[in-house]
């Protein structure tokens, strides 16, 4: 059961009446439609090319003002601004979405790939990751064209294809974008979803949304101890699995210890005069002489423990005998890590190869992808974002935060001076909980409207 009610932070919901509304619904819906899941040499690539039809077709004054690239199946759209002296604004988002998991499609209400527009709720895989907010920034942009408005600084939106697989197609839009000697004021990406509890920060009856300023890192490190197999009666010397076993023990026993980042003691000093709960209210009276002791115990929690920890989580195990009484050949076991900024996979790496201490464990980096830098909350965009959020869900703290997953985001440092990652839509947690990847995905029309009014009201503030 959800213990906010985001709809209590909800307001000024009549903003923008002339905004057509029931032809967002409509896009989203469109867009929803497309299956575009990103399956490299196996992708249907006609399911990206009719989600680029739509943005051609449903946008007519974007498309009269701006410039429509296609990079791979990524989409660059550049809209110049007036004074070409201002540096231009970037809105970025991802096309593909994730497969309905097998087994899963009789689970669904709607058909997952249906669009279904009900009195509520708009249905689709990619309802809430992250059509909505890509389909939200086109609506805001044709808008602001729709009645008149030229901005004085320009408007750039890039849409990658692979997201939720390795981001190249991120990797390449960024790479014109540098080629070009293009660099953006500040760049909105996706977040966090939704509105938090503030219970777990100490600040019990605080409801938080945050406006994340990094993201963690992803390595995945496989260890792999070979065998001859054999019968299982004279495993004399331990199997490989076992090997295997032991090494992977000491590396989760070898875990880095907790720390609290630069943006996590932002966190903590935007929270602090609303936490109430000990020990944090007396920590955070001074969090940087207090941070490591802040560190452990967030640590302790569930909900904070990923803020403050490089994860480790062994996941995948292949090799192993089918049959008890046969011993197993050579056995791997794939090892995710989750990297807090300034944390690198070859450190990670070297801490791996330190803690399994065996000649006979082989290990090796398979697929890093760096943390993200941390930005300021000083840096363009931020107080303009604080703002929006602010005049449509009063009621809410807004502190800088940090992204526990990975987003695109950081493919583009090397041409933004200022990376924003919020999700303008704001749905109930469970409807995040079980809907982003998860079976009936949807957004509720009420919180899809609000994002594109956020988005419009963001861009009065920066572009005009």
């Amino acid at each position: 059961m959800d213990t906010i009610d985001v709809y209590a932070h909800y307001a000024n919901e009549g903003d923008y009446p002339d905004l057509d509304y029931l032809s967002a619904e409509r896009h989203l819906s469109a867009a929803l439609r497309c299956r575009t899941v990103w399956a490299g040499e196996k992708t249907d690539l006609s399911q990206f090319a009719a989600l680029h039809g739509l943005i051609r077709g449903a946008y007519p004054n974007l498309m009269e003002h701006a410039t429509f690239e296609l990079v791979g199946q990524s989409v660059l759209l550049t809209l110049l601004g007036t004074d070409s002296s201002l540096e231009p604004a970037m809105l970025i988002a991802h096309q593909d979405v994730v497969p309905v998991v097998a087994g899963t499609e009789g689970q669904w209400e709607r058909d997952p790939f249906s669009g279904k527009i009900d009195d509520e709720w708009i249905w689709g895989r990619g309802a809430l990751d992250i059509k909505d907010m890509l389909v939200a920034e086109l609506e805001a942009v044709e808008h602001l064209l729709a009645r008149g408005e030229r901005p004085r600084r320009g408007v750039i939106l890039a849409f990658g294809e692979d997201e939720e697989v390795d981001s190249r197609g991120a990797t390449a839009l960024a790479a014109l974008l540098a080629e070009r000697g293009v660099h953006a004021a500040f760049l909105l990406d996706e977040g966090t979803t939704t509105m938090a509890d503030g219970a777990a920060w100490g600040a019990p009856g605080c409801v938080i949304s945050d406006v994340c300023l990094s993201q963690k890192g992803y390595a995945n490190v496989r260890l792999t101890a070979r065998g001859q197999g054999g019968h299982s009666s004279n495993p004399f010397g331990g199997t490989s699995l076992e090997r295997l076993c032991r090494a992977v023990a000491r590396l989760c026993d070898a875990k880095p210890a907790p720390q609290l980042t630069d943006v996590m003691r932002q966190t903590f000093k935007a929270l602090a005069p609303a936490i109430t709960a000990e020990p944090l209210s007396s920590l955070c009276a001074d969090v940087d002489a207090n941070a490591g002791a802040i560190a452990s115990l967030c640590a302790s929690r569930r909900e904070l423990f990923p803020f403050v920890c490089t994860t480790v989580a062994p996941n995948v195990l292949e090799g192993s005998s089918a049959a008890a009484n046969v011993m197993p050949a050579d056995v791997s076991c794939t090892v995710n890590f989750r990297l807090l900024p300034g944390v690198t996979a070859e450190g990670v790496l070297r801490l791996a190869r330190e803690a399994v201490g065996d000649p006979e464990v082989e290990v090796e980096l398979l697929h890093a992808t760096p943390a993200g830098r941390q930005d300021s909350p000083e840096g363009m965009g931020y107080a303009e974002l604080r703002e929006a959020i602010g005049h449509f869900h009063p009621g809410v703290v807004v502190v800088p935060s940090m992204v526990c997953g990975g987003t695109d985001s950081v493919r583009y440092e090397g041409v933004c001076r200022s990376i924003l990652r919020f999700c303008p839509a704001r749905p109930a947690p469970s409807e995040e909980a079980w809907g982003v990847h998860g079976v009936n995905e949807r957004i509720s029309r009420r919180t899809f409207r609000q994002s594109i009014r956020l988005l419009v009201r963001l861009l009065e503030k920066t572009v005009l």
